[in-house]
């Protein structure tokens, strides 16, 4: 659950700790139906309620969710929040979408409508959120919808790294729902090439992406290797400086290295003889460094 922060959360704060106090499950579902009755009575009697007080009672209704209760409303309440410029309004309101909500909703058309207004948004933050949603429910109706503009913002050179390694993961999602999807032609060799990418969390995302698309398409994404190869060679002969904020125990981003193995081994050995040349020698540093004695970490305790 998001923090619980500012005076107009305090009733939500107060709630959780009622229940928390309940010495019984009989005392904690009597708190709980005065509570939903108390919000439904909110819902349908004061419509001047703003988005903050929305927020706070679709708030309520998630946390009484996640303790196994059934929530039969609200989610109005909650698709009107995606409509909010504050990002604490329209996170709440996706992430009740995302959790309370199914494909076959009847809201789903007014909620997919709220999200291509995000992915359309010179926002980033409300971008993401967008994305996020979409890979959470993962229905075909979205991969129809969205399946041909998640590739324009994966390799758009004005998205952020953020938003890249979010879309990348959204049509993974979707690919795995709607195979025929898997992006094509002038698309290929753009998401490549994000291999290329400075960002690790890009390229991790790319790359699991990048694997998918391989298994239903092979010979269209067959240029993959030599670039597989080319950073998976720049990964094993980095020092500890070179990625320290990716180096677990003295090795340099270890899963994203099994990543790209994976990756390359759905395809037969490279016939270029200086890309096979550099995968041998990469196979080989980490054989050796496999048989050094462990390096140990000097930890002090404060």
């Amino acid at each position: 659950m998001p923090a619980v922060r500012g005076e107009g959360m305090r009733g939500l704060a107060v709630f959780i700790s009622d229940i928390r106090n309940c010495k019984s499950k009989e005392a904690e579902f009597k708190r709980i139906n005065k509570e939903l009755a108390n919000i439904r009575s909110k819902f349908k009697g004061d419509r001047a309620l703003d988005g903050y007080q929305k927020k706070k009672y679709v708030c309520k209704l998630l946390f009484i969710f996640l303790l196994g209760h059934d929530i039969d409303f609200g989610h109005m309440e909650a698709v009107n929040l995606l409509s909010s410029n504050k990002y604490s309004e329209k996170q709440i309101g996706y992430l009740f979408i995302s959790v309370l909500m199914n494909a076959n909703n009847e809201l789903m058309r007014l909620i997919i409508q709220s999200i291509k207004n995000d992915l359309s948004s010179r926002n980033p933050i409300h971008v993401n959120l967008a994305l996020q949603c979409i890979a959470n429910i993962g229905s075909r109706e979205m991969a129809e919808t969205f399946g041909s503009e998640i590739p324009k913002l994966l390799v758009s050179g004005e998205t952020i790294d953020l938003v890249k390694q979010s879309a990348a993961l959204c049509l993974l999602r979707l690919l795995r729902t709607m195979p025929e999807i898997i992006p094509s032609g002038e698309w290929t060799t753009r998401i490549i090439h994000l291999l290329n990418d400075q960002h690790m969390g890009v390229v991790a995302s790319a790359v699991s992406l990048i694997d998918a698309s391989v298994k239903k398409n092979p010979e269209e994404y067959k240029g993959c290797v030599s670039l597989a190869v080319s950073r998976l060679s720049r990964i094993v002969t980095a020092s500890y400086t070179d990625l320290q904020d990716y180096t677990y125990y003295f090795v340099p981003a270890p899963w994203l290295s099994v990543k790209l193995l994976r990756l390359l081994q759905n395809y037969p050995p490279p016939e270029d003889a200086g890309v096979r040349g550099r995968l041998t020698e990469c196979l080989e540093t980490i054989l050796n460094k496999a048989q050094e004695p462990p390096k140990s970490k000097k930890v002090i305790f404060l």
